[in-house]
């Protein structure tokens, strides 16, 4: 039987997929799978294969999702649309049908070819100067119209921006439900055991996202002193690699090595002279920290004001930075101006 409590109702009815408890007796009736009850009552009828159990990386699951694209994109409606308006359908149809599944699985590499092929055929099938002729490239085509493109989504840069939202989120909502499960299963070390499947692949591009992170220094207890890029434009262990080598607590916080008297730098052996020099160094660096704050340490996207991370200002970063080549070269096609009908 499906046992219920008066939680599971609540998260219920915020739509949170419950996994409720089932219990089986021996000759007792045969019980509908709650998981594909729930995610039918709330209406998710296209993740089917996206239960547990189920490997991510294996193309058949994404079966549905190239069968809708490929009916929303029928060959006779690029006939009777302008190169715009089906740049238009080509996004809109990436917004409503792919989207969702790609916020939370790494889009694999021959689905990603077949998307693309889709979507390639479609824009030119409808080209009246030569039915399929490729007026550009078609990572042209995905770039920038301001700097020359048609403004189409990039596929394997809107996936990661949609995954790397999941790692802000994880820092920022330290008391997110979600977040709990998985350090309470996997643990915050990264070792070879850190994050199977799904997460593991999330949380492998950290390291490109934290490129376009800084912290805010508050009470110093979640940043950390050697690991995090709180003073400057690089982590201490990268500056000092020598006395992180070294030193007591590499996984030390902020709060726990200063203090209103001076730092308190701690080390496994005693220094030798030129090490002495490297520490004069560190010091001279760490004399910029006005010291510690009563608010929460905060984590902030660097290339805003507000220091708010969305999908939106990391898909627009990656794409720049995608298309550094193209705009070292210049605009060789001009600004595109697709006229809608």
């Amino acid at each position: 039987m499906v046992v219920w409590n008066t939680k599971n109702a609540t998260w219920a009815k915020k739509g949170v997929l419950v996994l409720f408890e089932v219990r089986t007796t021996i000759g007792a009736t045969t019980t509908p799978n709650p998981v594909k009850s729930h995610r039918n009552y709330r209406g998710v009828m296209g993740l089917n294969n996206y239960l547990p159990g189920n490997n991510h990386k294996e193309f058949d699951i994404w079966d549905g999702i190239i069968e809708k694209t490929e009916k929303r994109l029928a060959n006779w409606k690029a006939n009777y649309l302008s190169l715009g308006g089906r740049v238009t359908l080509i996004n809109s149809v990436l917004d409503a049908l792919p989207t969702y599944v790609m916020s939370l699985f790494p889009l694999p590499a021959k689905v990603e070819e077949r998307l693309d092929k889709l979507r390639r055929d479609f824009l030119w099938l409808g080209n009246k100067e030569g039915k399929k002729i490729h007026l550009v490239k078609w990572q042209t085509a995905l770039l920038s119209k301001k700097i020359g493109g048609l403004g189409i989504k990039n596929l394997r840069v809107q996936n990661k921006s949609l995954l790397s939202k999941w790692l802000w989120r994880f820092v920022v909502e330290d008391q997110a439900l979600w977040r709990i499960a998985i350090l309470n299963k996997y643990g915050q070390t990264e070792d070879s055991t850190y994050g199977v499947t799904v997460w593991r692949s999330i949380r492998n591009l950290w390291d490109s996202l934290k490129e376009n992170l800084v912290v805010k220094v508050g009470e110093g207890n979640k940043i950390f002193f050697w690991k995090d890029k709180w003073i400057g434009q690089e982590c201490l262990n990268s500056v000092f690699p020598d006395l992180f080598s070294f030193c007591t607590n590499p996984e030390a916080k902020i709060a726990e090595i200063w203090s209103p008297q001076g730092w308190n730098l701690t080390f496994r052996r005693n220094l030798n002279d030129w090490e002495v020099d490297r520490i004069v160094e560190l010091l001279l660096k760490l004399g910029e920290f006005t010291g510690l704050a009563t608010e929460a340490d905060s984590i902030r996207w660097k290339h805003d004001s507000d220091g708010k991370l969305s999908v939106h200002r990391l898909y627009k970063r990656e794409v720049m930075t995608h298309s550094g080549e193209f705009l070292v070269h210049g605009n060789k096609y001009g600004r595109a101006t697709p006229q809608l009908r």
